[in-house]
């Protein structure tokens, strides 16, 4: 079988890698190709572009990038058409990979996408564009397959990659009486540059106050340069993103809006979600956004369980107030019991081999 796969971040690189995996498994012969990054190519993937071309967060940032985007969508198509893959699977990505379903839907090529774009969110009638160019839906959270099916498009529940990835890891004991604080500022440049120097200000309050281990996870498209250019000076320590450990030993997580937050719920470490673009990005968004929350965590819960500080919110004294609210025994205790609640709804480990076997059943329909 010859793949082609598209995975313009970091969560899609991982959660395509472990598709890929599975699927090596059902057949040997797989010869896959396309955008992702070191896990995709680590997988034997052959990469087009690298996924850290791809991080461009916000309307008018993508604007100021267009003619790069059209170059990197150009070379994909045709590369595609060029080797005519038996599926092509497209991983999150919407403004780009919504695109490219169109054109390869016009190859007559069968098209599979994995991780729903968030049209229940906001633009749902880009839901027609589903409709017309994919095959499958393979999606993560139940209320997705629900969706869909209303709007007439097949989709497959597969349950979320997140809990075969780290939902084994156990949140050590505590044993002492220092506060531990994850940063995770996110995964593309724009969103650290914007959200890390008021995380790193809220640690300096909160410093002076109690005993505080603060660190930065640092995501595997986000250069260690930048991060140490944005901490200098500053008594924060830098740890990988290798797995969901760092975050599950802290007491608390400073966190972008993204995947990094459903991690926090899966392990039990209490959060508080960050969100911050330009101003027009911001009100062209409020224009559009059907739901009361933009957490991950809040969505899933249908209820706010942890704080979300948004726009000129994201600062150094509101977020450490949030972390003392949230650090506070009773409260603490009440949002690491929903947070397990939230989990619960997130399926059971398998995913990425259950959606292995829906491409395949694609492949061979």
């Amino acid at each position: 079988m010859k793949l082609a796969i598209v995975a313009g971040e970091a969560s899609g690189d991982l959660h395509a890698a472990e598709v890929l995996r599975e699927l090596k498994r059902l057949d040997p012969a797989i010869e896959s190709f396309g955008i992702g990054g070191d896990l995709l190519a680590g997988e034997g993937m052959r990469l087009l572009h690298h996924a850290r071309e791809m991080g461009i967060v916000g309307l008018f940032n993508v604007l100021r990038h267009l003619r790069m985007f059209r170059r990197i969508y150009a070379e994909t198509l045709a590369e595609i058409a060029r080797e005519k893959p038996d599926v092509v699977l497209l991983v999150d990505y919407p403004g780009f990979n919504l695109r490219l379903a169109r054109g390869c839907k016009e190859l007559g090529l069968r098209v599979v996408y994995y991780i729903s774009p968030q049209l229940w969110a906001w633009r749902r009638g880009r839901v027609k564009q589903v409709a017309r160019y994919v095959d499958r839906m393979i999606v993560i959270f139940p209320f997705e397959e629900t969706f869909y099916r209303e709007h007439g498009i097949e989709a497959a529940y597969v349950g979320h990659p997140i809990i075969e990835e780290i939902g084994h890891i156990k949140r050590p004991l505590k044993q002492d009486d220092v506060t531990r604080i994850a940063l995770l500022p996110g995964s593309r440049k724009a969103e650290v540059v914007s959200l890390l120097p008021a995380m790193l200000d809220a640690v300096d309050v909160l410093a002076r106050e109690r005993n505080v281990d603060a660190y930065i996870v640092l995501a595997p498209t986000i250069s260690r340069a930048l991060i140490d250019r944005l901490a200098s000076g500053r008594n924060v320590r830098i740890v990988s993103h290798e797995n969901g450990e760092a975050i599950a030993a802290a007491d608390v997580a400073l966190s972008s809006s993204g995947t990094a937050t459903l991690e926090c719920a899966v392990l039990g470490t209490p959060v508080i979600v960050m969100y911050r673009l330009s101003w027009a990005n911001y009100w062209l968004g409020r224009m559009v956004v059907t739901i009361p929350h933009f957490g991950l965590i809040n969505i899933v819960a249908g209820k706010q369980i942890v704080p979300e500080l948004i726009q000129g919110h994201v600062n150094g004294e509101r977020i450490a107030a949030e972390t003392r609210n949230l650090l506070d025994p009773a409260n603490y205790r009440r949002v690491v019991e929903e947070l397990a609640a939230v989990r619960s709804k997130l399926g059971d480990a398998g995913a990425a081999r259950r959606a292995a076997e829906v491409i395949m059943e694609v492949v061979n329909r």
